[in-house]
């Protein structure tokens, strides 16, 4: 696994949860929630970290994969449609600890607790995952 998209990611969008759970846009606000459900990331494994206000009525959807087992950034423009998307697997920010959990790697509640955990160690504000 290369951690050149991690790097990518925590360079352009910061740490982990350094993000927002709503954003200004458009005249209105945007939500975690409402993210998730305009882009239809409906399943239980889906879990929301932050957003973030870009230039350009542009907005960046942070979220864990539980079924992919990735950190996704998904980058919209102003009508909500995808123009720029980031994966890096979760093990990039856990390290060893992903491999030492066994069958744990497939519950995402506990991967996502794990990684808040070392991010929070790792000087990133507590975070708190919007399953919604």
């Amino acid at each position: 696994m290369s951690v050149e998209e991690k790097d990518r990611i925590e360079t352009r969008f910061g740490p982990l949860w350094s993000g927002k759970a709503e954003i200004a846009f458009r005249g209105g606000v945007r939500t975690l929630r409402d993210v998730k459900r305009a882009l239809d990331l409906a399943a239980e494994d889906v879990m929301s970290i932050d957003l973030h206000a870009l230039p350009d009525e542009k907005f960046a959807f942070r979220y864990y994969d539980g079924d992919d087992r990735r950190i996704v950034v998904l980058v919209c423009d102003a009508e909500g449609e995808i123009v720029e998307e980031f994966r890096a697997h979760i093990a990039e920010w856990l390290g060893e600890l992903y491999y030492e959990t066994g069958a744990l790697a497939y519950d995402a509640d506990a991967m996502l607790h794990l990684l808040r955990k070392k991010s929070e160690e790792d000087g990133a504000p507590p975070g708190k995952a919007d399953r919604c």
